[in-house]
């Protein structure tokens, strides 16, 4: 049977998108409970306080850990590797996640490895007897903790929970231009938390800062992506290194498509090319256009049409993600730079006139079939 029993902190997340590295957190939630699951205190930050969040939630955390409370979070890998990444978007210091963190979804793999059903929140919560909603994590967690086999303080169980996934619980960043604003609007300005919770116990508050620092570095640099709701089941694909791009469909005034064919290669891809650090989307569009087709884009014409990934054509193994636009030109377009060649598709059926690279059969070409009907 477990042997802490002392406070324990709650945080939740709400994240608007679905990828680690581009999540936006929009509310959040932090409360501490006493060893019997009441609420001690608790801080809401609401879509309304958006701009302050992500500073405020991290400076909490912060307080808490500088007095010894372990810190349950449902899916920690998920909502603790957002955080890390709009705190280094925002020109935050993000929090080094040295004190103890407990997530029921790694705990119950601990206590019950052979368990195969659902672990969505709601699910451990019918089966540990909690009542679902909001801070059920924590009460999941203190459940877990009066069963038998998570001995031990909530330092050891972290570094238990760490052996089961050495990327846990903040996965590594590949490339910090993943994280960078890519959408062809303006930036946010980083913005610093402005006031954090003032903890006033009047009792002594047990310490367990037993967690240090790891002596060796974590292994390499790879990305996870996660689909699905952050609360739902958690099934990771494996992870891949991604190429990250900035590709168009440009069409010319009788509808056809351009491909282009890199020199030493043998597939056709969009045009566009690799987003440069503290470059947008649309910058690295415009600037790769100029230099591959010598195509002057018309920015007020440029469509923004979503992210989208696909397998690379070119480098085996690696993954391409791509910000696509689509625009119309009339402009006489001429391979330059790395470019060989290019070639006119007649149609979006138009898939057997060349190779065609991945990212342009299943992202490109639909796309275009959708649009082509409006414009031509």
């Amino acid at each position: 049977m477990g042997t802490w029993n002392g406070r324990l902190g709650v945080v939740e997340f709400a994240t608007a998108g679905t990828d680690l590295d581009t999540a936006r957190i929009v509310a959040a939630r932090i409360a501490i409970l006493e060893d019997d699951g009441a609420e001690l205190a608790r801080w809401d930050w609401g879509s309304d306080r958006a701009e302050a969040v992500v500073g405020e939630v991290v400076q909490t955390l912060r307080v808490l850990m500088a007095v010894g409370i372990p810190i349950a979070t449902f899916d920690a890998a998920a909502g603790l590797t957002v955080l890390d990444r709009e705190c280094r978007r925002r020109q935050i210091t993000p929090w080094d996640v040295f004190a103890p963190v407990l997530d029921p979804l790694l705990l119950d793999e601990i206590l019950d490895p052979a368990f195969d059903g659902r672990r969505s929140l709601n699910a451990m919560a019918e089966r540990y007897g909690v009542a679902p909603g909001s801070l059920a994590a924590g009460r999941i967690v203190r459940e877990m903790l009066a069963r038998d086999g998570l001995d031990g303080s909530p330092a050891h169980l972290h570094d238990r929970q760490r052996r089961l996934d050495d990327e846990w619980p903040v996965a590594p960043l590949d490339d910090i231009r993943l994280i960078e604003d890519t959408q062809p609007i303006p930036a946010p300005a980083p913005r610093p938390s402005g006031t954090v919770p003032v903890l006033d116990f009047t009792d002594s508050i047990p310490v367990q800062l037993e967690i240090e620092a790891p002596e060796e570095p974590v292994e390499p640099i790879v990305e996870e992506v996660v689909e699905g709701d952050v609360e739902g089941d958690v099934e990771r694909p494996p992870a891949s290194r991604r190429i990250h791009v900035a590709a168009a469909i440009v069409t010319d005034t009788a509808g056809r498509a351009v491909v282009v064919r890199k020199r030493g290669t043998t597939g056709y891809m969009q045009p566009g090319g690799k987003i440069e650090r503290g470059e947008s989307a649309l910058s690295a569009l415009i600037r790769e256009l100029r230099e591959e087709l010598g195509l002057e884009v018309d920015v007020d014409a440029t469509e923004f049409l979503g992210s989208y990934e696909a397998a690379a054509l070119n480098e085996p193994g690696r993954t391409v993600r791509a910000e696509v636009f689509a625009l119309v030109t009339d402009s006489e377009l001429h391979p330059a730079a790395e470019i060989d060649a290019l070639h006119w598709l007649e149609s979006p059926t138009d898939v057997e006139s060349v190779e065609l690279a991945p990212l342009t059969l299943d992202v490109m070409l639909p796309l275009w079939a959708a649009r082509r009907p409006a414009l031509f």
